[in-house]
């Protein structure tokens, strides 16, 4: 994912007090742990309060080389931040987690200063503690791949090999490798973690280590379907309903006995979804016009279109239909990516537009995010810490050419190593849980979020064969596509990844 919320400007005081405020001490300890100055290495200590707990730890940014085996030659350079606790006397080693974005295209920034690095940018770009950081219970490394935040092939050659699925998944898990190396982590429990895309990041990184014999005990995914089992054509739209419901009660599009809680509306849509609307949707060519008709009343009922407005031949609402239908009488789109925000509706517009969509704009300060690694952590770097949109020099030879989407190479059809994402996923993250089967998996979704489906990802999760139902656990949050935007569900996920962390070590403990 890549976006952010609004746009903001602070004052150099301001920063002060925030940091006064925190017990921020930034003391730069290295300005080279790496013998490059490509590579260059700079550590500070720092120390925030989380929950009454003054947590002492050491930050590390810059970048480490991916080098080709059989040369020696860097064809890349990846930029990362890692927070490692300072450790207590006779302490066994503490997990190390490694956390990535998605995209394909977007930096690590939505996660480290919004979701889980021990500092939270506010909107105005002030950084404050993070009660809902993980530093408390992992060891944290946010990653960049090759093309995102400061990370780039060394020369324009090499950028293919980074920008495709195959590649980019094989990048970074060279990166891990080098990062346990470098900073002798071989011993620390090993969890990944990812969003959006980073979801089939994290798939591919799993089974890549785990085949280069490092071993994975669990994998933390958010914001994208979950990369298993089988869906059939009826059940993929009958289980989007439930979030299509939680964005019509938000924009307070329901009846009434179904808009005065958000639980109960849920519960009733998820029922209706998986037991009477699937079962309808199977036999829909046989429909008698009562039956028709009584499904696209409940399907109004549900979605808070109206009926007037449903298909009455699929009885099926898409993406692309229910964000521009669902506020159309108010001449407004809800985002795809977070229904709670919405924005004006060009009823002219032909294509979906990501750069116009009301959920990834100004999701982050963009001048907030320079301003922490340039005054917090001290590295400096004239680059621009790129994200999706690119907007770099030099400029792109067409609309939004410079956007890493554009420049990603998905593979041929029917190739080996090319395909649909979701497959892709799925073939690397079964070969995974195969490789090792006490991997542990954990699948999020927000309730607000259009693209990924909360309740199929649930779904898939219960209903997974027995070999690997018991590795795999899905829950719903009350956010969007980057859920810890909402710090309420960003505590609620907090709570739920301290007890997956500690589950994963127990299983994966070896046996006496």
């Amino acid at each position: 994912m890549r976006f952010k919320r609004r746009n903001f400007l602070m004052a150099a005081a301001t920063i002060c007090i925030a940091l006064e405020a925190s017990a921020f001490t930034p003391t730069p300890q290295s300005q080279s742990d790496s013998p490059s100055t490509e590579d260059q290495i700079v550590t500070t200590k720092h120390q925030i309060t989380v929950s009454g707990r003054v947590l002492r730890y050491t930050a590390r940014a810059g970048r480490l080389p991916i080098l080709d085996n059989e040369t020696g030659d860097v064809h890349g350079r990846i930029f990362f931040t890692a927070y490692t606790l300072d450790p207590a006397p006779n302490q066994s080693p503490r997990p190390l987690t490694f956390l990535w974005n998605g995209g394909p295209g977007s930096s690590s920034s939505l996660v480290h200063l919004l979701g889980f690095g021990p500092r939270r940018l506010q909107p105005d770009g002030a950084a404050v503690d993070n009660q809902g950081t993980w530093l408390d219970h992992t060891d944290l490394v946010f990653v960049d791949p090759v093309g995102t935040g400061y990370s780039r092939p060394t020369k324009p050659v090499y950028g293919p090999e980074f920008y495709q699925t195959r590649g980019d998944a094989e990048s970074v898990a060279e990166f891990i490798r080098v990062y346990r190396n470098r900073f002798e982590a071989w011993d620390a429990p090993l969890f990944l973690a990812g969003e959006s895309y980073g979801v089939i990041r994290a798939a591919g990184v799993a089974d890549v280590l785990l085949r280069r014999g490092i071993s994975v005990n669990g994998v933390i995914l958010t914001g994208l379907a979950l990369p298993l089992g089988q869906l059939t054509a009826e059940q993929r739209p009958a289980l989007a309903l439930p979030t299509w419901t939680a964005a019509a009660w938000v924009n307070k599009k329901l009846a009434p006995e179904l808009q005065s809680d958000l639980q109960t509306a849920l519960r009733q849509a998820e029922a209706w979804a998986q037991g009477d609307y699937a079962a309808a949707l199977a036999r829909r060519d046989s429909l008698s016009e009562a039956e028709r008709q009584a499904v696209l009343a409940q399907l109004a009922r549900f979605t808070g279109i109206d009926a007037r407005k449903l298909d009455a031949k699929t009885l099926s609402i898409s993406m692309e239909q229910f964000s521009q239908q669902l506020l159309a009488d108010r001449n407004q789109i809800v985002g795809r990516y977070d229904s709670r925000l919405v924005g004006p509706r060009n009823p002219n517009e032909q294509q979906y537009d990501p750069t116009k969509d009301p959920s990834l704009k100004n999701i982050i300060n963009d001048t907030g995010v320079v301003r922490y690694f340039r005054n917090e952590l001290q590295y400096k770097s004239d680059l621009q810490y790129q994200g999706p949109f690119g907007g770099g020099y030099p400029p792109p030879a067409t609309p939004r050419g410079d956007w890493m989407s554009t420049r990603w190479n998905f593979g041929t059809p029917g190739a080996a190593g090319s395909g649909n994402l979701a497959q892709l996923g799925e073939q690397a993250l079964r070969r995974a849980l195969t490789a090792n089967p006490k991997l542990q998996v954990l699948s999020a979704c927000g309730y607000y979020d259009l693209v990924c489906s909360y309740h199929a990802n649930v779904y898939v999760a219960n209903h997974l064969e027995e070999g690997i139902a018991r590795n795999v656990s899905a829950r719903g949050y009350g956010g969007g596509h980057a859920v810890y935007t909402d710090q309420v569900a960003q505590m609620e996920l907090k709570r739920d990844v301290i007890k997956f962390l500690q589950d994963a070590r127990s299983r994966n403990r070896p046996e006496r």
